[in-house]
């Protein structure tokens, strides 16, 4: 008899452990389904994504390519301005020269004449100095004002 009860309390016991059991392995199931679903939706989505990266990456990188073919031109457009300032600079020093020997000419000329002719002639003659003078001081300016812009 205690056999029986024992054998019956082992058997009561083995179906409470295997319903407690099967309960478990149907959580465990349902939890992997979900598992499985989610990252199929997640490998969807970095497909989606990978895709526009990959995209996206392209663009950029055609982008920099652009930026630096402008760049490279841009580079011999400034050579060729600092060239045409260093140009003007000396143009503008010769002109200088040309000036000052012109007005140093002049004015021995004027301590040289009295009659009011050439009075007249000295006034014209100092008229076109000062514009040649103001002349030139707008080139400089000029000038200097591209390079700054340049830089």
């Amino acid at each position: 008899m205690i056999w029986e009860i024992s054998v019956a309390v082992i058997a009561v016991a083995f179906a409470a452990l295997v319903v407690f059991l099967i309960r478990t392995l149907n959580t465990v199931q349902t939890s992997l389904k979900d598992t499985n679903k989610t990252i199929v939706e997640v490998q969807r989505e970095l497909n989606d994504v990978s895709t526009e990266v990959k995209g996206l990456i392209r663009n950029t990188n055609q982008i920099t390519m652009d930026v630096r073919n402008k760049m490279k031109a841009l580079d011999s457009l400034f050579g060729t301005v600092e060239n045409v300032g260093d140009t003007l600079e000396g143009v503008t020093s010769t002109l200088r020269t040309a000036s000052n020997r012109f007005m140093s000419n002049v004015h021995r000329n004027i301590n040289q004449v009295e009659t009011t002719e050439n009075k007249k002639v000295y006034k014209m003659l100092n008229t076109v100095s000062s514009a040649i003078d103001i002349w030139q001081r707008i080139k400089v300016h000029r000038l200097n004002s591209g390079k700054q812009t340049a830089r």
